[in-house]
């Protein structure tokens, strides 16, 4: 049964990635308390301004966490590998589990990524599998949600030459279909889990949106530019350890399944989400950067 009543949510990484979700929160009727090292900085009034309430809290800080967590119904919080690294992500992780246990929240929401209940030799996913395990272990009431690979990690930095260059950067070779996700259907999906608190304890979801080769994506984007995107693939001797996990192993998400039971979610097809980029900043990169 989904919730109706009202929550006072944690959102541990409200200024990073996910942080829209904090406006869709509010918009759903829900309180939001925002953690945030730093409350003066531009992003946390940003988060002010949005209506959050901002709480001092720092990852590599148990004592704050687990008073910021004092003040929640339900704790989100996704991992830290790419800002903080493998170690740090792990660490703090843990830190989020302790001070939910502490506080005696009622849910915690925990964003990892699909893969990551099983090891995989990849540094950035491990580091997840390490939360995952220790939550599990765990009292603290869970749902985690493992999303597949981010379609916004085109606009990753290391992407930028490739994309200047007008060529389609991609993890995999241009034929391996590689199943992807927009972070809003993330967002989407992790505010339905709040909301059914009671159907989604103790379960971990892997979400997907849609999967294609790099070769169908740039044949997206190119037909949005009215101009041919070459597929730049992982050069040879350079391939990343993500990169040689997701073109070997990769994820299995039952895509279809999640667009059955989940249908309320609105989940978007690649094509859906390249509609809504600015691809002007591929004409016009140093104008344009994120």
């Amino acid at each position: 049964m989904v919730m109706t009543t009202p929550l006072t949510v944690l959102f541990c990484g409200a200024t990073g990635r996910f942080g829209a979700l904090t406006p869709l929160l509010l918009s759903r009727g829900h309180r939001v308390v925002a953690a945030t090292r730093d409350p003066a900085s531009p992003a946390a009034r940003r988060l002010r301004q949005a209506g959050a309430h901002l709480v001092r809290a720092d990852f590599d800080d148990p004592a704050s966490l687990r008073r910021a967590a004092a003040q929640a119904d339900a704790v989100v919080a996704a991992g830290t590998a790419h800002a903080a690294g493998p170690a740090a992500d792990t660490r703090h992780g843990r830190n989020i589990i302790a001070a939910a246990r502490d506080a005696r929240v009622g849910h915690l929401v925990y964003i990892t990524v699909a893969g990551a209940s099983q090891p995989t030799g990849v540094p950035i996913i491990d580091s997840k599998h390490a939360v995952e395990l220790r939550l599990r272990g765990s009292n603290v009431p869970y749902t985690i949600i493992a999303p597949a690979y981010f379609m916004e990690n085109v606009w990753n930095p290391w992407n930028e030459a490739a994309l200047a260059a007008g060529r389609w950067p991609s993890p995999v070779a241009r034929s391996r279909l590689l199943q992807q996700i927009p972070v809003a259907d993330v967002l989407a999906f992790s505010a339905h889990v709040l909301e059914s608190r009671d159907v989604m304890l103790g379960q971990r979801i892997e979400i997907a949106s849609d999967q294609l080769t790099a070769d169908e994506a740039a044949a997206v984007v190119s037909r949005l530019l009215g101009r041919h995107l070459e597929v730049a693939e992982p050069p040879p001797g350079h391939v990343s350890q993500l990169s040689t996990w997701l073109e070997h192993a990769g994820t299995a998400v039952d895509i279809a399944g999640l667009r059955h039971r989940y249908p309320h979610i609105g989940w978007h097809t690649f094509a859906d989400w390249a509609t809504s980029q600015d691809w002007h900043r591929l004409l016009h990169p140093r104008h344009s950067r994120r």
